[in-house]
């Protein structure tokens, strides 16, 4: 299986989970200190968060349309 998940399938039984999601880029928005990505698949959209610097500089090099694969802990307001 290469993801856990499928996008938009997410909920807060999720929070502090490690979940696999797998789909492409929709959109990218870069807030300096956090970088945002619309992940889509055909079951939905999720936002992914990344505010790890290294992780960050891996992002630049992403375009919409980029097919990608991401392994993290699910988080959320509790």
């Amino acid at each position: 299986m290469y993801r856990t998940k499928n996008c938009g399938e997410l909920n807060i039984k999720d929070i502090d989970t490690e979940v696999e999601l797998a789909g492409w880029i929709q959109k990218i928005r870069n807030l300096g200190g956090m970088v945002f990505i619309d992940l889509r698949d055909e079951f939905g959209i999720t936002q992914i968060v990344i505010n790890e610097e290294k992780l960050q500089e891996q992002a630049k090099q992403l375009t919409t349309e980029s097919c990608i694969h991401i392994v993290r802990k699910s988080c959320g307001k509790k």
